[in-house]
């Protein structure tokens, strides 16, 4: 029988809506050794009356004013007993019977996992989000697989050994703390596992608006990992080339068609407008959107260019069906084509004049976050 105590943490903001069906999701698991500890900041009525309902089965921990993802896990790590840590996002939902079990049974064997994640279609915008999922889980996979190592995990849903924790140095204030979590990780040879066997399901943002500020965030937090951990980056590349390379075309498929597409265009105008754009991006982050647009055309319209990007749609097609199957994911070609040709490019440009903004530019504030 397993008797490693589990610590299941999860931070929320004002709204605990969704929180519920987790939180009995995980009451109800079979798993007898665990705590759930709940740490929520500005909470709502509606949600403290919410809660209540679970007085006595969650340690419930309240703030006022708004702390930040990072300080809601080091106010539960006080608290939190067990050596087996499991950090979930309060809009997840847990949908296998034994979630915590076959969690436990990973960390035997390793010091951190990461969960497959799979995001719910109930919009055109969640169905193209859907292959962003797909992308991550099998960098994480090949990871994996090929080094038992990782750079970077998705913190919706993830576990690790408290020893792990503590030999890392806890948390850092950032941005991006999952991804400066993986990559002090890979620095001290943390043993990583991509757990495939059991999923969750993630929400993907309700509007194009809520979507472009998550991701100029995810942008920004990206590029400020890049330029603190820029030689420990350098040397993972390196030295994992090949794997490496794979990885940031998988997750950005039109990257290595916008990189082909600048080498095969001469008229030097399309390169300087595309810099002006990125420029102009970065100052005026609230017309991005239209500055998006305008660069995917320069980029691509150009006759060698869109030959370029369709046989890279066929090419990229193969790879995200075999990744979708290997996983257990679905694949829809129309959709995937909307992904491609569309919803990629937009983030791309997205993430590209957020490196910008931050490594040229300097500016890293992020709007309503608190590191």
């Amino acid at each position: 029988m397993m008797k490693e105590l589990v610590s299941i943490i999860i931070p929320s903001y004002k709204d605990v809506k969704l929180l519920p069906r987790t939180l009995d999701k995980l009451l109800e698991n079979s798993y007898p050794f665990k705590e759930v500890l709940v740490v929520i900041d500005e909470p709502t009525s509606e949600s403290l009356q919410t809660l209540g309902k679970y007085n006595g089965k969650i340690d419930l921990i309240v703030n006022e004013k708004r702390m930040g993802k990072v300080r809601a896990y080091e106010k539960a790590l006080e608290r939190a007993r067990g050596e087996y840590l499991i950090f979930l996002d309060d809009d997840v939902e847990v949908v296998d019977k034994d979630f915590i079990e076959e969690i436990v049974r990973k960390l035997k064997e390793a010091d951190i996992v990461d969960i497959k994640k799979e995001i719910k279609k109930k919009s055109i915008l969640s169905r193209l989000v859907y292959y962003d999922y797909i992308a991550m889980n099998f960098a994480n996979y090949l990871f994996h697989r090929w080094l038992n190592r990782c750079i970077g995990i998705n913190g919706a849903a993830f576990a690790i050994r408290k020893k792990a924790l503590e030999k890392i140095g806890g948390f850092n204030h950032t941005v991006s703390e999952d991804l400066d979590l993986g990559v002090r990780a890979y620095v001290h040879e943390l043993k990583f596992v991509f757990l495939n066997e059991l999923k969750v399901l993630n929400e993907a943002p309700s509007s194009w608006r809520s979507w472009f500020r998550q991701r100029k965030r995810w942008a920004i937090g990206a590029a400020l990992w890049i330029k603190q951990y820029f030689r420990t980056l350098v040397s993972i590349l390196k030295n994992n080339l090949r794997l490496s390379l794979f990885t940031i075309f998988m997750l950005f498929p039109n990257l290595l068609v916008f990189v082909i597409s600048l080498f095969l265009e001469e008229n030097i105008f399309y390169k300087l407008a595309l810099l002006l754009l990125f420029y102009l991006s970065s100052y005026l982050p609230v017309l991005l959107p239209l500055f998006t647009l305008v660069s995917y055309s320069l980029a691509f319209l150009p006759i060698k260019a869109m030959t370029v990007a369709t046989i890279g749609f066929v090419f990229y097609s193969l790879i995200y069906y075999y990744a979708a199957r290997k996983l257990g994911h679905k694949f829809n070609i129309l959709e995937f084509m909307l992904y491609y040709f569309i919803y990629s490019p937009i983030w791309m440009f997205i993430f590209l004049a957020g490196l910008f903004r931050v490594l040229v530019l300097k500016k890293t504030g992020v709007e309503d976050w608190i590191i």
